[in-house]
């Protein structure tokens, strides 16, 4: 895969034909895959015809594009008919695609919507009345955020929160903002808008940050964050401990996406957004692009420090990959079984470590959350840590 190539379409699909360069280059099916992989094969529909592609792969992006502009259609008539009764707002998604150049060619994933606090059990009894299947997982059940609805193919997430951080306090300010702007229209301000998006990267980090999500924080700055309007917004990044990843990510789409240039974030280090990229590259949309390699980067390798935790940790995994440990008295030695298949991977374990400790450098660099630090639930009208 050529990136130079996926960043050439990314510019001459959002900035109006700067970089025509791009037409003069053979696009293969690799970054295709690519694009498609960070949710933006939709992107280039409009550029598609004058791309350098051969016929198998012109007729290939051609059914896909036809395919996610009628996803689009649904969710939008979807959206627009929710049968809601209560105050919410709608976050990301339409939100996100109204800084595009063309709206319509984001592609859509889940309709998010955040109702008042009070108001959260009636917006979902109301989705159920009318025709609306809950999908609720028991891992969402466990941590409460969201509950997730189905129709017509199109899924509906109901938060009860929507910031998810290692801190209370900020997690709660970043809540209250949302709460505190929900209006008739169903739509948060610019500038509120813009928390949102960076905080769905911030929450995703770990798992693996999309080039889409990327591309709908810059399409916010491009339109809403000019110099004069930073102080501003520097006071509600500040409050929820989100300025320095708001820096380094704008400044990243400066040097390679294409973003005109700020002065508020000039002064980011660019081994730093270099840094960011890579990773950025090498996750896809939610983490898609991980491999068996990545899998071993997770944050257990602190469980070294910890020998029951990590006993406990390979109990849990022997007891869901080791097919003998249905048996009752097997059951007990999962955790050896899980023990001897992961030694088998010593280089990729070793990889996966060195992975580890540059990701973990990577997100102290950027101050963002992490999930082994505890994170924080809204239950009972408190925000709690776990």
């Amino acid at each position: 895969m050529n990136r130079s190539i996926v960043i050439d379409i990314i510019k001459e699909s959002l900035w109006e034909k700067i970089n025509k360069a791009v037409y003069s280059k053979d696009v293969s099916m690799e970054e295709y895959e690519e694009l498609r992989i960070h949710a933006l094969s939709l992107l280039p529909a409009p550029i598609l015809p004058s791309l350098s592609i051969d016929d198998n792969l012109q007729k290939i992006w051609e059914r896909d594009i036809i395919a996610q502009f009628s996803y689009n259609c649904r969710y939008k008539f979807l959206q627009d008919s929710l049968p809601i009764s209560v105050p919410y707002v709608i976050l990301k998604g339409t939100s996100a695609a109204k800084y595009y150049p063309v709206p319509e060619n984001r592609i859509m994933g889940d309709i998010d919507i955040m109702p008042s606090r009070e108001c959260m059990k009636l917006a979902c009894e109301q989705l159920l009345e009318n025709g609306y299947e809950e999908i609720t997982t028991k891992s969402e059940q466990d941590r409460g955020r969201h509950r997730t609805f189905m129709k017509h193919g199109i899924p509906v997430e109901v938060h009860a929160f929507f910031a998810s951080m290692n801190d209370p306090e900020k997690a709660k300010a970043f809540d209250d903002m949302i709460v505190q702007n929900i209006n008739s229209l169903h739509i948060l301000p610019d500038l509120f808008n813009g928390m949102i998006l960076i905080e769905h990267i911030n929450q995703h980090m770990e798992e693996g940050v999309g080039l889409r999500q990327i591309i709908d924080w810059m399409m916010f700055v491009d339109k809403c964050l000019p110099d004069e309007n930073w102080s501003s917004f520097q006071v509600l990044l500040q409050k929820t401990g989100l300025e320095k990843l708001a820096i380094i990510v704008t400044r990243m789409c400066e040097i390679y996406l294409g973003l005109p240039s700020h002065n508020w974030c000039k002064g980011a280090d660019p081994s730093l957004c270099a840094d960011l990229m890579d990773y950025v590259f090498a996750s896809g949309s939610f983490g898609n692009k991980f491999s068996r390699e990545n899998e071993l980067r997770l944050d257990s390798f602190s469980l070294l420090k910890h020998p029951f935790l990590l006993i406990h940790e390979l109990q849990r995994r022997g007891e869901k990959d080791w097919k003998y440990a249905k048996k009752r008295i097997l059951k007990h030695f999962a955790w050896i079984w899980q023990g001897a298949q992961l030694s088998k991977e010593i280089p990729l374990l070793v990889k996966g470590y060195n992975n580890a400790v540059k990701l973990n450098k990577l997100f102290d660099s950027l101050e963002i959350k992490k999930s082994k630090r505890g994170l924080v639930y809204y239950e009972d009208g408190k925000y709690i840590k776990k």
